[in-house]
């Protein structure tokens, strides 16, 4: 059992509502909540009446009517933000409102009861809002990864004593730019799926440029309301012949949306085309819910550049500024662990230093599982591969024959393989490096090719890089006398050469099949299948009680 609230005799408190708080901390249910197990918010609900001196927070002065609407009104819009409005109880607290207001209870108790029931709905929301629904450590944070503390409760009370309820979602809410894209397309997606059908196209063979179909008429439509292409001009009416043509302007928006979708933008429809025309619009509306939601996973940062690495999109993001987008970020390919057994992790770290001509330190699962064998049969590969036996990483390291008593400490771990600076080096001529648990880190290519793949889960963990000297040059932008050219001549030197950032900058390995810009909203295929068990984890119902058991007095 909870212990009863106590305050000070400095200032009065109102008795009523902190026996019904106390009496709420006893039974952990409140009554005039469906969802009515408050547990959780034991220690908040304490601490936010302490801050305001044991007195109503929303029913206290003359005004209170327009205090509690702007907060059910909040409450209400949880659905922009992509939340479900019923986890708050927004309709049910409206409702009990009204019988307040007019006088059907109008009891200190019931007031009491429902200031409580008004804070407890704003605390979830607000909750949910900023860490994100699912509570566990879904984003691992290196060491060095400083969470700004935020404080709900006593968000809640200035915002009640400014009389600004309705600036608590931008308070709580992500910064970065992609977030505030996300919420706009999914406005816009809630718009269309409630215009617009999605059509079902069912093509009996391949489309080409100049090919004729019946339903081009409906594509043209379809990829009109997705913005694919412009509105038609208006002209005559168009022969059957020209209706049914796969013309130069319907290829223009087959291929906007191919490039939307994650797909190879050549304006041939073929079956992956015609799969991501048929996913329903509900479904995009979900899957922009979900990169939300996991955006909310991120700590709060403000100021400064920020890289994040998408890995179902194969494609990174630079921005110079998280809190202001003053120009589109820098935007490229990359290739990143295999979907089978080599995934790219999740998580955050600081980007401190630049490795130009690095070497590659082969990590020991790859010595065991792919050159181990092969040095068995030919005891001469690692040599072709511009790679050698050293004691150990590092400058200092001594070179060491390979024979059976080294392939022996190799095994163990006690010998290490790695590969020089070259042409064939697998990090190519720059790795880009952020400590973090799994050794994953951003570098350059000597296979540039497999970025011509629509599909690129290629590597071992790491993430390789379309443009190493565009990347480079953004984050040595603040870095004195680093421009292209002398980026690029580091690249091409013999020699290694460390170079540490002016600032640090946060990287993030993410995952999400939903990314949005100012100019478009991106789709992608969840080629880890982490999508469904997040669905499945925010669609779980919650405990609550039948609405027609609500009492409207605390036990």
């Amino acid at each position: 059992m909870a212990a009863p609230l106590s305050h000070s005799a400095e200032y009065p408190a109102d008795v009523t509502l902190v026996e019904v708080i106390n009496s709420l901390m006893t039974s952990n249910r409140h009554p005039y909540l469906p969802h009515d197990d408050i547990y959780d918010q034991h220690e908040d609900i304490q601490a936010l009446y302490q801050l305001n001196r044991y007195q109503f927070v929303w029913l206290n002065e003359d005004d209170s009517n327009r205090q509690v609407e702007d907060v059910l009104a909040l409450l209400a819009s949880a659905e922009k933000n992509g939340l479900n409005a019923q986890n708050y109880d927004s309709d049910h607290l409206a409702r009990k409102w009204l019988q307040i207001k007019t006088g059907q209870e109008e009891s200190p108790q019931a007031r009491a009861l429902y200031d409580t029931a008004l804070n407890i709905a704003l605390l979830r929301y607000l909750s949910d809002l900023h860490y994100g629904q699912i509570k566990t450590q879904n984003v691992k944070l290196a060491d060095d990864i400083i969470l700004e503390p935020i404080n709900l409760v006593r968000l809640i009370v200035e915002a009640a004593a400014e009389k600004k309820p309705s600036e608590l979602v931008a308070r709580v809410e992500p910064v970065m730019p992609v977030y505030r894209h996300l919420k706009q397309a999914l406005s816009r997606y809630r718009q269309l799926a409630q215009m617009h059908d999605t059509p079902r196209f069912a093509f009996s063979r391949t489309l080409r440029p100049g090919d004729h179909d019946p339903q081009m008429e409906p594509l043209r439509r379809f990829l009109t309301t997705l913005g694919d292409m412009p509105q038609p001009e208006e002209t005559d009416a168009e022969t059957q012949s020209e209706a049914t043509l796969y013309d130069a302007a319907l290829v223009e928006g087959v291929k906007n949306f191919q490039s939307r979708h994650g797909l190879g933008s050549d304006g041939v429809i073929g079956k992956k085309t015609v799969a991501a025309l048929n996913v329903p619009l509900a479904d995009r509306i979900w899957q922009i819910e979900l990169s939300m939601e996991r955006f909310r996973w991120l700590p709060r940062l403000k100021e400064g550049s920020l890289i994040i690495v998408n890995i179902p999109a194969f494609q990174l993001w630079a921005y110079d500024s998280i809190a202001e987008e003053t120009e589109p970020p820098l935007n490229m390919k990359v290739i990143v662990g295999k979907s089978i057994n080599k995934q790219t992790p999740v998580f955050m770290a600081n980007m401190y230093f630049l490795q130009f001509r690095p070497y590659w330190n082969v990590p020991q699962s790859i010595v065991r599982e792919e050159l181990l064998p092969k040095l068995r049969r030919n005891p001469s590969y690692l040599a072709g591969q511009n790679m050698e036996l050293v004691n150990r990483f590092g400058p200092n390291a001594t070179v060491l024959p390979v024979n059976d008593e080294t392939m022996t400490l190799l095994s163990r771990g006690r010998a290490k393989i790695r590969q020089l600076p070259g042409r064939l080096n697998a990090l190519g001529s720059v790795k880009f490096m952020f400590p973090n648990a799994y050794n994953v880190y951003l570098h350059d290519t000597p296979t540039p090719n497999l970025f011509k793949r629509t599909r690129r889960d290629f590597s071992h963990g790491c993430v390789r890089v379309e443009d190493p000297e565009a990347l480079a040059e953004f984050v040595l932008k603040s870095k004195q006398g680093w421009d292209r050219q002398k980026i690029r001549n580091a690249m091409r030197r013999e020699n290694p050469k460390h170079v540490s950032l002016e600032k640090p900058i946060p990287v993030i390995m993410f995952y999400t099949t939903a990314m949005a810009t100012a100019d478009q909203v991106l789709f992608f295929d969840d080629i880890y299948n982490l999508d469904n068990p997040l669905l499945q984890a925010l669609s779980r119902p919650l405990q609550k009680k039948a609405p027609d058991t609500v009492t409207s007095q605390a036990e």
